[in-house]
């Protein structure tokens, strides 16, 4: 069987935790929901598995020094930094040419850098699954389909097809079709029917199989990154990157590539996950008082409910006598909104960038 490499996506900027996560320290470097940086809880969760040196990070060139530092044991050389952020097309597209360089039979398992899974040991197993489809299926993609818990709106979906067989002890189907972020009433029905998953961005693929697929579906951006693999591992390589990855196409591997596929494959993935993609997601990574309040750090609620309240990087929060609030507090700049607008954090960024208070940012 194939050796299992693992591409860490790690090139976010994680706006949505704002005022915590920044641009050179964005929430994927930060521990949240517990004492362990997301990124490093990424790379450890794969184990003897997948060990460090058979591990990529893509993540922006700015970051390159603190996630080396964060992550020692993974090969210097395989910390890839993006020049410009160009999405997740052009991460993967790279990545699985690195790769193909390094390993040409490898599976592959591509994972954002964000995500919080499991049991740890029942997910390498779903791993170990998804390398034995591909060893029977090594011209597919597969996809991992989180099973959903609620009629959630903010992801997309798949929706699963025939059986294709069990591998590793995991029933394997083909995906009959990708949802867009559904409606209220849409994901309620999805939920209520079965047969449907969310999309969490997890997927594996044979190298060769994903630069065929975007010699077919991205061919613009398979050529443009064609001299970019070729210069990996020698003296051009930096220079390479800097001249020619800000010219890219900026399109996500979804868009791009994985929705045009007519030959998915996907796998359940009955765990637990988060995205961790806002605020809120405290409120399921830490427990919450008998007033349902959440906080960390110090931070003390009075008569108050339904609150999000972090103070971890100094100082203390005293909030009385409110209701359904985030409030979030560092040294150099504090949020406060209504916890139903959480989303909205990305709109304050975008607004501050705009004033020209990049200090914050």
């Amino acid at each position: 069987m194939s050796s299992l490499f693992a591409v860490l996506m790690a090139g976010g900027s994680g706006t949505r935790f704002w005022p915590a996560s920044r641009g050179a320290r964005p929430k994927q470097l930060l521990p949240l929901g517990g004492e362990v940086p997301l990124l490093a809880r990424t790379s450890a969760r794969l184990g003897d598995l997948v060990p460090p040196e058979r591990q990529l990070v893509v993540t922006g060139a700015h970051l390159v020094d603190a996630v080396r530092a964060m992550l020692p044991d993974v090969p210097a050389a395989q910390v890839i930094g993006e020049p410009a952020a160009r999405d997740t097309a052009a991460c993967v597209g790279l990545a699985a040419g690195v790769v193909g360089r390094l390993d040409p039979d490898a599976t592959v398992v591509a994972m954002p850098a964000d995500q919080l899974i499991a049991p740890e040991a029942a997910f390498r197993e779903h791993l170990l699954a998804a390398e034995s489809a591909l060893a029977a299926h090594p011209t597919r993609v597969l996809v991992f389909g989180v099973e959903p818990t609620r009629p959630e709106t903010g992801y997309g979906w798949l929706r699963r097809g025939a059986s294709v067989g069990t591998f590793g002890g995991k029933e394997v189907f083909a995906l009959d079709a990708f949802v867009e972020k559904p409606d209220l009433a849409r994901a309620e029905a999805m939920l209520e029917a079965g047969g449907h998953a969310w999309n969490a961005g997890l997927f594996a693929f044979r190298p060769s199989a994903m630069t065929a697929a975007f010699a077919e579906h991205l061919p613009q951006l398979h050529e443009g990154l064609l001299p970019v693999v070729e210069a990996w591992g020698d003296a051009a390589w930096t220079d390479t990157l800097a001249a020619r990855f800000p010219t890219l196409h900026k399109v996500s591997v979804d868009k791009g590539v994985m929705e045009k596929l007519s030959d998915t494959l996907v796998l359940p993935l009955p765990l637990d996950w988060d995205d961790v993609g806002s605020w809120t997601a405290l409120e399921r990574l830490l427990d919450a008082d008998a007033a349902g309040n959440v906080t960390s750090g110090d931070a003390v609620v009075l008569d108050g409910r339904d609150n999000i309240v972090s103070a971890t990087d100094g100082g203390v929060v005293a909030i009385k006598g409110v209701d359904g609030l985030i409030v979030v507090h560092t040294p150099d700049a504090t949020l406060v909104c209504r916890r139903d607008d959480a989303q909205g954090v990305k709109a304050i960024v975008a607004e501050l960038e705009k004033r020209g208070l990049r200090r914050v940012l």
